[in-house]
């Protein structure tokens, strides 16, 4: 898999970058010009976006509010595109990948791309394949001694990181903190086991005190027994005294039983004729108030009536009224038209003028050509001619609009009395009448509303309705009194019937029941309950008495309490045992898996690396080998030397070694990324480094992110940031 092309729309302080690689890309850049900003978005755009935390670095764009952009693969002749955006605080990121084969293209989703580039992942992308000065540094001889920095240096070379170690020391501390020897005292597990034999101790101790007070607490035992039996004589007292008292409480009600059973409780009306009379009543109720109230309106409406009854109001509900209004406005229309076409009317003189002008220039024409004179006396005559005509015409006009407003007069004369002095126009008589028109609608509706001729017709029928009932029942206005009675002898039968139910549960009601007797035994019960109450207090006080001698002579703590301490003490022996058991056998599994590894995979490696270490010394260190667990490395004198005798320098070309050649034995199609972990070479070394990773990109892709300027290696792929 090789990376063609990144997009970054933005991604940290890189906003619309563009960047093309080739099989050998080394960007070049001082400190802080987005070097290990392009490391994090190739592994955001394979991966997946990390969220900021502690150890994950924010690289959200100060200025832009898109995050993310594409990232161009190639891959066993296929194209692939991905691309990942994130719009900031708003939305999960979106994520869409194209591969192309040939014409082919497919789309799909993160899951199918994660699958399909597995066993790849970020952990193993930030572990194995980004090589920085940071994840090649392996602790120095300051913080282990020799035996452990070479099992460390032997584990980064069989899996490329020191993660595996690093986890036996974690476990192997932790289990270590549990237990080491049965001397360390202080461990949890020896402090556990000397915790239960102490406890152990206490319990035997306390058994041999308990042994010594057996007789006095066989006496507790029986007087325990004896308290028992007059407790329960006590609760057998108390039963019997609460349902005397039970039966007492009732004692009201049981004399209104018997006071009921002695009375005449038959109803003087059936439940049917109760019924009817109620309702009766309630019909007369219903009809008297209906009856009040049609009074009431006739007499209102009456009142109203007498205040409607003026000259107008006289006038106006008229039924001639009503034919001349409706005529009158049938003559709106025309008596409008004809007083506007009357102020319309002019007498036009144009015609006389221009028969003057004709008459002056045919005394002008005498003096100067007499021919004129006839033509001039012809336009004269006709003009006068048409002059007179016109005049005829507007005064025709003019009468028959005059007769119709005369006409017009004539209908509203009837209304004179109700039309102001100075209403001279049509539009202002129009106006009156238009509101006397209103005037009437108005009167007639509330005539309307005051008619008496459907009160007075439904007033009768009530009225018949009501004498119908006295008819049937003559004594109606009675019927309250009768109904209270019978409602009254119903609710004592009722009441009779109930307290019958209640009572027969606490009383035997064949029999009279006494309440004085009742009361007397009680007392006498009371009393007893109160002898047996002193004798239990005296059985109390000797079992306390006992209690009292036996507790003393036993220690702070029961032997319960010593029992539940020694389950939980060996409940936490337990979890001690069963967490050191699980840790022990976690580091002798990843111990195993180690050895495996180690004879597996190890001499390819070492193979791989020496080859690549002498390339990086000139041949001045020639192989890498393992004895006897411990990795040594021989020079071209046929010297060897662990490991922690190489100088700082050295070592870091060592372990890039080791490092390359575990990626190289793995076969995985993926790029090398190296972020300035050369920085101790000398130059020569440097240069050496340079012509190394040109020797390696030839078969995978390489790309080298650099600070250092004199790093200039003769390609294409240079990108200056």
């Amino acid at each position: 898999m090789k990376i063609k092309q990144l997009k970054i729309e933005g991604f940290g302080k890189l906003i619309n970058q563009t960047y093309d690689f080739k099989e050998l890309t080394i960007f070049i850049g001082n400190n802080e010009t987005g070097k290990s900003t392009i490391l994090a978005f190739i592994k955001y755009m394979l991966f997946g976006f990390e969220n900021a935390t502690t150890s994950n670095q924010n690289y959200n764009p100060l200025d832009l509010k898109r995050y993310g952009g594409q990232i161009h693969l190639s891959h066993e002749g296929k194209e692939i595109q991905i691309e990942r955006v994130k719009i900031l605080r708003s939305g999960k990121p979106s994520f869409s990948c194209e591969m192309t084969d040939g014409e082919t293209v497919q789309v799909i989703d993160e899951t199918t791309w994660r699958d399909f580039i597995r066993p790849l992942n970020a952990k193993v992308f930030s572990e194995i394949y980004s090589v920085t000065q940071d994840n090649l540094q392996i602790s120095t001889v300051k913080d282990y001694n020799a035996e452990r920095l070479d099992e460390e240096w032997r584990m980064s070379a069989t899996t490329g990181t020191v993660a595996l170690f690093d986890q036996v020391q974690l476990l192997s501390r932790t289990r270590d903190d549990i237990f080491t020897t049965t001397r360390a005292s202080k461990k949890p597990l020896n402090q556990a086991l000397a915790d239960i034999a102490a406890v152990k101790e206490a319990i035997d101790k306390k058994t041999s005190e308990e042994a010594a007070l057996l007789p006095l607490m066989a006496r507790n035992d029986v007087l325990s027994q004896e308290i028992a039996m007059c407790r329960v004589a006590q609760e057998k007292l108390d039963d019997e005294i609460n349902q005397s008292k039970h039966r007492l409480s009732y004692l009201s009600e049981y004399q209104e039983y018997r006071q009921l059973q002695s009375q005449d409780l038959t109803n003087i009306l059936s439940s049917e004729e109760a019924d009817n009379l109620r309702q009766k009543h309630g019909l007369h109720e219903k009809y008297s108030q209906e009856l009040a109230a049609l009074n009431q309106k006739i007499s209102e409406n009456t009142i109203a009536l007498e205040k409607l009854d003026t000259p107008k109001n006289q006038f106006l509900k008229n039924a001639k009224t009503t034919d001349r209004l409706d005529q009158v406005k049938l003559a709106y229309p025309l008596a409008i038209s004809a007083e506007q076409q009357i102020e319309q009317l002019t007498f036009s003189k144009h015609y006389l003028i221009i028969a003057i002008i004709s008459l002056i220039l045919m005394g002008v024409s005498f003096l100067i050509k007499p021919l004129l004179v006839a033509l001039f006396l012809i336009v004269s005559i006709v003009m006068f001619g048409l002059q007179v005509r016109t005049s005829r015409i507007v005064q025709a006009k003019l009468a028959k609009n005059q007769a119709v407003l005369s006409d017009f007069d004539i209908e509203v004369a009837y209304f004179s009395d109700w039309l102001p002095e100075n209403c001279l126009l049509v539009a202002d008589k129009i106006a009156v009448l238009t509101n006397l028109d209103k005037e009437v609608q108005e009167l007639k509706l509330l005539l309307s509303r005051y008619d008496q001729r459907e009160t007075i017709e439904k007033m009768t029928a009530l009225q018949a309705l009501d004498n119908a009932i006295f008819e049937e029942l003559p004594d109606i206005d009675t019927a309250p009194k009768l109904l209270a009675q019978w409602a009254q002898q119903s609710r004592d039968l009722l009441r009779l019937t109930r307290l019958k139910e209640q009572l027969s549960a606490i009383f035997d009601l064949a029999t009279v029941f006494n309440g004085n007797k009742e009361q007397m035994l009680v007392d006498q019960k009371i009393t007893e309950k109160a002898k047996t109450t002193v004798e239990l207090n005296s059985l109390i006080d000797e079992h306390s008495r006992n209690l009292a001698v036996i507790n003393q002579q036993k220690t702070d703590t029961t032997l319960a309490d010593l029992s539940a301490k020694l389950a939980r003490k060996k409940e936490v022996l337990r979890d001690y045992l069963l967490d050191f058991t699980t840790k022990s056998a976690e580091i002798r599994l990843i111990e195993a898996v180690m050895m495996s590894l180690s004879s597996e995979t190890l001499p390819d490696i070492l193979k791989r690396a020496s080859s690549l270490f002498s390339h990086l010394t000139d041949q001045v260190w020639r192989e890498i080998y393992l004895e006897k667990e411990i990795l040594w490395v021989e020079n071209s004198r046929q010297q060897s030397l662990r490991l922690i005798d190489l100088s700082t320098g050295t070592r870091d070309q060592l372990q890039l070694a080791l490092r390359l050649a575990f990626i190289q034995s793995k076969h995985q199609d993926f790029p090398i990324f190296l972020d300035d972990n050369f920085l101790r070479f000398d130059s020569k070394r440097r240069l050496n480094f340079s012509n190394m990773l040109a020797s390696i990109a030839k078969d995978r892709q390489v790309i080298l992110l650099t600070s250092d300027q004199g790093l200039a290696l003769e390609t294409e792929g240079t990108i200056s940031l």
